[in-house]
């Protein structure tokens, strides 16, 4: 961590040397109509010549001068447009690091047929935007997204449900898949609602919902995709921002954090820190009815409990983008978060015959700690053949999740009066998990001179999961290792090759997609020396029609083969406890389920979108409720 931090002060402090080492130069040229007559009030933008993004815009006076001042060293373009006339740009422009000022050529306009429409400037994008195959939100759109975190962000997304467990659905449908900057996070269930709760809406630029995404992306994920963008300085120079935040509602929660970017012609450094401290509750009621193996009523529970939690987190990121020369860029992000995270429920439960009566009661309390560590880096490398977009594209990842965490669970019974029977039930857990993940890919993408577009690829993952649990029992004499004590060990292995075919035909988009996955998948439960093995290969065809019918209708209809594995705590056999009477387990032999997604879907005057949509689903895993009447 020492080294990671001593790089990034040292890179800030080489990037400021160089600022103050460059002299800023200027560019200035005149603007005229075919009769060499001055044109006022022309738009004059700089663009930089590598990517044509915008550096400064700028406007002739009368004298149709224009002039942009205080101009970093580097390549440029320059653009002129003019109401009635046509739209032209300069050759390559040169700032040397000398500084000193460059004429333009003088621009000649030539009138056009009919007058431009309007042009409007706005300062912000939409907060919410319909893009072909997904839906696009801006999270700096909306002021009210100040302070919040990426989980609470996506319960404010359009389609988006999170429970209060943190598990999110798309649509009424479970099985999202979770990408941070296009990575899986391989998490699910409580460590991906914790990363997620992690990450500051400060960090994210967008978030992209795609229901039936492309054949380029994983297909797991029964109802879709979820691809969380974080940001990454554009500017040239040195920049950053500070950002600091205060909620105060039940309990307070703030959080903090600082950006820094320097870029120049060849290097982009970038890395920031955030962190911040949270705190909440969740009510939760259960009743219970048990019957016998007549549908005889014989007694019943209900239950009261209610979890608090508090914590605190902290994210560094460090990255590095280096362009060696036009066609190839080469880049590396390494991020590292820690999250501390508290949980205190307390329940009482009122145990009662057939007819209310109450029998006896149970008062738990339970302390949970859980620390966790996650470390994420990418290697990512970028050739550009030509001006054509014909690219290839590599990344390799290695990320690892190691989380260690507590449980003591005390239990004291009462009877009806309210008398104590027997000693308390103290049952303590030790539950460490680790998990890593090594990823590298390959992605092709080759236009065709017939205005077709082939994207092609190759993928290979490996994860492992090591998980224990071990509990002790203490009823008032002395702790004893408990039965429910387990180790269980999961390796996965999937390789993937796809390719797309994609063209605009006047008004109509097409796009058909063909994805094959490999899956080999292996589950040791040392416990009981039990294993398992599953070995299948599947293809998840995609297909996505778009008609821009008018400016104000614009019609899609997306198809898609997906599937959803069952995640790592699904396969987890371990018991984890609520309380005395209620616990959550996995089971280590579900199957993965397979679904089709079909769409249609209709926007008017880009505001009112109206989505039908029908999924088939074979071989579901769900989350069952279940009562033991025979051990009540």
């Amino acid at each position: 961590m020492r080294k990671i931090l001593a790089f990034l002060f040292l890179s800030l402090l080489t990037a400021s040397a160089v600022i103050a080492q460059e002299k800023n130069g200027r560019i200035n040229g005149k603007v005229t109509d075919i009769n060499s007559k001055a044109i006022a009030s022309a738009t004059t933008q700089l663009l930089y010549a590598k990517d044509s993004s915008l550096a400064k815009i700028g406007m002739t006076n009368k004298e149709g001068l224009y002039e942009f001042e205080n101009i970093q060293a580097g390549e440029y373009l320059v653009s002129v447009t003019a109401v009635g006339h046509e739209k032209k740009y300069s050759s390559s422009i040169t700032v040397s690091s000398a500084g000193g000022t460059v004429t333009v050529s003088e621009f000649s306009l030539a009138p056009v047929a009919k007058d431009m429409g309007n042009v409007t400037v706005t300062s912000r994008k939409p907060m919410i935007e319909q893009k072909a195959g997904k839906m696009v939100i801006n999270v700096d759109a909306s002021p009210t997204n100040t302070g919040m975190n990426a989980l609470e962000l996506l319960e404010k997304s359009p389609g988006v449900t999170v429970d209060n467990d943190g598990n999110i659905s798309v649509k009424g449908k479970q099985g999202v898949m979770v990408l941070i900057d296009g990575k899986p996070s391989y998490l699910s269930g409580a460590d991906l609602a914790a990363l997620l709760k992690n990450m500051q809406s400060t960090q994210l630029d967008q978030i992209e919902v795609m229901t039936n995404p492309p054949a380029k992306y994983d297909a797991a994920g029964n109802s879709g995709i979820i691809n969380i963008k974080t940001k990454k300085g554009t500017v040239k120079g040195m920049n950053g921002n500070a950002n600091a935040g205060y909620t105060q509602g039940k309990y307070a929660r703030y959080n903090g954090g600082i950006n820094l970017n320097y870029r120049n012609d060849k290097l982009n450094v970038f890395g920031g820190y955030n962190g911040g401290r949270y705190e909440g509750f969740n009510n939760l009621t259960i009743d219970r009815k048990m019957y016998d193996a007549n549908k005889v009523l014989q007694r019943r529970i209900d239950q009261y409990s209610r979890p608090h939690f508090e914590g605190q987190y902290h994210n560094l990121k460090l990255g590095t983008d280096y362009y060696f020369d036009k066609k190839n860029v080469a880049g590396i992000v390494v991020n590292y978060g820690f999250n501390d995270n508290d949980e205190s429920p307390y329940s009482y439960t009122n145990i009662r015959d057939a007819q209310s009566n109450l029998l006896s009661k149970l008062y738990t309390r339970a302390e949970n700690t859980r620390k966790s560590t996650n470390l994420t880096s990418n290697f990512n490398y970028k050739h550009t053949f030509d001006s054509t977009g014909r690219e290839l594209t590599a990344d390799f990842d290695y990320l690892r999740y190691d989380t260690k965490s507590n449980s003591n669970l005390n239990t004291e019974t009462r009877d009806q009066n309210n008398a104590k029977i027997g000693d308390n039930v103290i049952l303590r857990g030790i539950i460490p998990s680790l998990i890593n993940i090594y990823s590298g890919k390959i992605d092709y993408i080759h236009p065709f001179k017939s205005g077709w577009k082939l994207e092609a690829g190759l993928k290979s993952s490996f994860v492992e999961t090591d998980n224990q649990v071990t509990y002790y029992r203490n009823a008032g004499s002395d702790w004893e290792k408990d039965a429910r004590s387990n180790h269980f060990i999961y390796k996965e292995n999937i390789n993937a090759a796809y390719a797309i075919f994609s063209r605009s035909i006047k008004k109509w988009e097409v796009t058909m997609g063909l994805r094959v996955e490999n899956t080999i998948a292996r589950g040791n439960q040392l416990s009981n020396d039990s294993t398992f093995r599953r070995d299948y290969t599947n293809l998840f065809p995609s297909l996505g029609l778009s008609f821009n019918a008018s400016e104000k209708h614009q019609w899609n209809f997306s198809y898609s083969r997906r599937l959803m594995r069952p995640d790592y705590d699904d396969l987890n056999p371990f018991i984890f406890f609520l309380d005395s009477l209620t616990y959550g387990q996995g089971n280590p032999y579900l199957l993965p389920q397979f679904t089709h997604n079909f769409e249609l879907s209709h926007t008017f005057n880009r505001f009112l979108t109206t989505t039908l949509n029908y999924t088939e689903t074979n071989d579901i895993i769900t989350e069952l409720l279940k009562q033991n009447t025979a051990k009540k």
